[in-house]
């Protein structure tokens, strides 16, 4: 392998650190915006979910809503309370030093974190062999999660399927500022939900509600909510200073470094190429040098108790705990927004890194279509059809939009498998990928072979099975289906009707299933994998030679020959296929893509690390286009002709070792996703201003197009900044040009000029406050 760039060490923040000081001399650093909880009384719950969907779902911007604490019930959150009621409940912390799980109950956690709090000064707080014990992810107490079910905004609440009754913020306005809830004729409420989990059967949800309790210098790497999901962080108490136990305390609070949704692209790329790191695979709390020297805004709060503080799907962000002690409660939501999102962004990316998809993203979409479904029945029978009908309506659109999609990528063309070759099992939603750890919905591959101990199957993903991922036996893997076809397709109808009568829209908008699949003008994923099992050849794992499936060439050694010094350039290949155009290296036909247009053959890996392109962009295509064709080629001898115009890579590719993961059954056999794309990176002059540039623009163009196609009025004037007094909400991002000659830097940073740390202002930025006070400005 390659050697990989420099990686960013780890560096603490020092228990004296000066949050307001800190962000009033930083250009690139801004406060979040901030709300207290009574302004929802003043201003009603309608309004406050329109500013929730503006501001932090369409914008990408975090929130704060304060003031929580004077709400919060003293007596149940409180660490007395904590202890003497679950003292002796073992629950496993996190050593963030030994990167290991300590089993330990919660009431000798909770009284030994003044020791570990004291441990740290401003003198040895860099240290690396001190303990930084953090009990994170543990169950919420039902106690707390009552309570907070009561005073946390429906909308906004954990596996909220329907509007309840709640005492807290806007309670004044239940009925959403005096707008009757529309009900069925059995008296359900028809609204959408605020959780689309909670529509999975209660076996499927993922637990997510969970809580965290830190002391000073332990903390949350950066990362992004799982599968684009929002975040919701509450800190429902913190040592306050005061003796506890006969031992001196010190205050609590939390930082948060946080980005906006609409930076993603340049942050993952900035993670990649300076600090060396993938923000996929959340090891790495990036120092304060770091944050000041990316090239897009940082948000920063200082979380106190009854701070709510609600996180934009994809926006990066990293916690750090200070004092004696905080402790939070967290969950995440899913929504039809960030169901998209997760199903053409995330899981891609957490495919990549075979990283556990716990929210079923695909069953959701699903579920939640029949629950919407049964509520615009009865919405339809009893003739109402008020503002929450139509936003739910809405949802419904978009979630048919994605359950589309799906049916799109699991249809076959007219030479699929003979139905009696499928074998059905009934869905239970616990069927995972083998290699990528992803949830399966309903078709995949299964190897009759590749049985282990107890039944335990090898199932592959068909994008697994695309990207060259499988087991050893390579071709003649079995198809399973969870749910027979004519469910499906009879589900697409009925609801398809339904859009065509509530909307009045024009059937051509909303075409019958083989329509659609007609107009799609590609393969799709079942296609693909049905083409390339033909296609690859079948290993016999008792005998590890290749036994294609068309019966040609009768056998055939699939693992490349050590490669040896051509003394001729016209060396043999008839054993091997063809040769790439850009490596030069022997391999299999079906190891290799070929032009339509000139039958010039690249491998996979080198589409991949030149050319961004995964396999699936290639084999999806009836007629594909070579590089060379397109005038884009950047092998040597291309680069060499005037008129071809170089391909740049887009982005860096650190490369991962899916191994450690897998099944260990598992290979790829078309693409060593192992390796980088530095070379390519090299030859293209490594731009990594340029390419950041590009994704900020990319980023900005898309958040403000959002902005404006959004109609919603809206009246909420109460929103301040943190620390108003040093902070002018209305200035634009500028460069940063510190030095840092006084403090550590790490290698990765070490040569960033300049140009690099200039953040230049991006036009179409409109002043925040103008999303907070009425609608988005064109």
């Amino acid at each position: 392998m390659p050697a990989q760039r420099p990686r960013a060490a780890f560096e603490p923040i020092s228990p004296d650190l000066d949050i307001a000081n800190l962000v009033d001399s930083t250009s690139n650093f801004e406060y979040v915006a901030r709300i207290h909880c009574d302004a929802i009384d003043a201003n009603g719950l309608e309004n406050f979910e329109k500013l929730v969907w503006l501001h932090v779902v369409l914008g990408g911007k975090p929130l704060v809503v304060e003031g929580f604490n004077q709400r919060l019930d003293g007596s149940i959150f409180s660490e007395k309370w904590l202890r003497s009621h679950y003292s002796m409940k073992t629950e496993f912390a996190r050593n963030l030093t030994t990167k290991a799980d300590l089993p330990l109950t919660i009431g000798h956690y909770l009284k030994n974190m003044h020791l570990l709090t004291n441990q740290w000064t401003v003198h040895n707080y860099k240290d690396s062999n001190r303990q930084r014990i953090y009990l994170k992810d543990i169950d919420c107490p039902q106690q707390w999660h009552d309570h907070l079910k009561k005073l946390i905004p429906p909308p906004l609440f954990y596996l909220n399927k329907f509007p309840d009754t709640f005492e807290g913020p806007g309670a004044k306005a239940l009925s959403f500022n005096d707008k009757p809830l529309a009900q069925s004729a059995s008296g359900r409420p028809i609204s959408k939900a605020g959780d689309l989990m909670s529509c999975l059967p209660p076996s499927m949800r993922a637990e997510n509600l969970m809580c965290y309790i830190g002391h000073e210098g332990t903390y949350t790497p950066a990362h992004q909510e799982m599968c684009a999901s929002l975040g919701q962080n509450i800190m429902v108490e913190a040592s306050d200073g005061s003796v506890e136990y006969g031992k001196a305390t010190k205050p609590g609070s939390s930082i948060w470094f946080m980005t906006e949704s609409k930076d993603r692209h340049v942050v993952a790329e900035y993670w990649i190429s300076t600090l060396g790191h993938d923000i996929d695979i959340e090891d790495h709390f990036a120092q304060i040098n770091a944050w000041k020297a990316a090239p897009f805004k940082t948000y920063v709060v200082e979380q106190r108790p009854g701070d709510f503080i609600l996180v934009p799907p994809l926006a990066a962000h990293q916690v750090w705990n200070r004092g004696t002690r905080t402790m939070k409660v967290a969950w995440n939501r899913t929504i039809a927004k960030t169901l998209e999102l997760a199903l053409f962004e995330a899981l891609p990316h957490a495919r990549m890194v075979c990283r556990d998809e716990q929210y079923k993203n695909k069953a959701i979409v699903f579920y939640s279509l029949d629950h919407y479904s049964d509520l615009l029945s009865e919405a339809g029978d009893s003739g109402v059809l008020g503002f929450r009908v139509r936003l739910l309506l809405e949802d419904f659109e978009l979630l048919f939009e994605l359950y589309t999609q799906i049916l799109l990528s699991e249809s076959f063309s007219h030479g699929s498998p003979r139905e009696k070759d499928i074998e059905y099992v009934p869905f239970d939603s616990n069927i995972t990928c083998s290699y990528c750890r992803g949830n399966i919905f309903n078709r995949f591959l299964t190897c009759p072979w590749c049985v282990g101990e107890e039944d335990d199957t090898y199932d592959i993903c068909m994008e697994c099975y695309i990207m060259g991922r499988s087991c050893a036996c390579i071709s003649k893997l079995k198809w399973v289906e969870q749910f027979r076809w004519s469910e499906l397709t009879g589900k697409y109808e009925k609801w398809r009707q339904q859009i065509l009568r509530f909307t009045e829209a024009k059937s051509d908008k909303y075409p019958y299933l083989p329509a659609k699949r007609a107009k799609l003008g590609k393969k799709t994923l079942a296609e693909i994998c049905h083409e390339q099992m033909k296609r690859r050849p079948w290993v016999n794992i008792t005998n590890p030679v290749c036994q294609r499936t068309d019966g040609k060439n009768s056998s055939l050694k699939i693992d490349n020959p050590t490669r040896k010094r051509r003394k001729t350039r016209k060396s043999d290949t008839s054993l091997h296929g063809d040769r790439c155009h850009i490596c030069k290296c022997a391999e299999p036909k079906w190891k290799l893509a070929s032009c339509s247009y000139c039958n010039l053959n690249y491998c996979y890996g080198s589409l991949f690390r030149a050319f961004n392109l995964q396999p699936k962009d290639i084999m999806e295509m009836y007629h594909w286009m070579c590089p060379r064709c397109q005038k884009i080629c950047s092998c040597a001898a291309c680069r060499r002709d005037p008129t071809m115009n170089p391909y740049e890579p887009t982005c860096t590719l650190l490369g991962h070792d899916t191994r450690k993961v897998a099944d260990p059954r598992s290979l790829e056999s078309l693409v060593d996703f192992r390796q980088s794309n530095f070379r390519w990176l090299k030859k293209a002059s490594d731009d990594e201003v340029g390419r950041l540039k590009k994704h900020q623009k990319e980023a900005d163009e898309k958040c403000n197009k959002a902005l404006l196609d959004s109609c919603l009025e809206l009246e909420f004037p109460q929103v301040v900044s943190e620390y108003s007094e040093s902070v002018q909400l209305n200035s634009s991002a500028t460069g940063y040009f510190g030095s840092y000659s006084d403090i550590p830097v790490d290698p990765a940073l070490e040569n960033l000029d300049e140009s690099f740390l200039t953040n230049p202002s991006v036009s179409g930025i409109r002043n925040p406050s103008q999303e907070w006070q009425g609608a988005p400005q064109t």
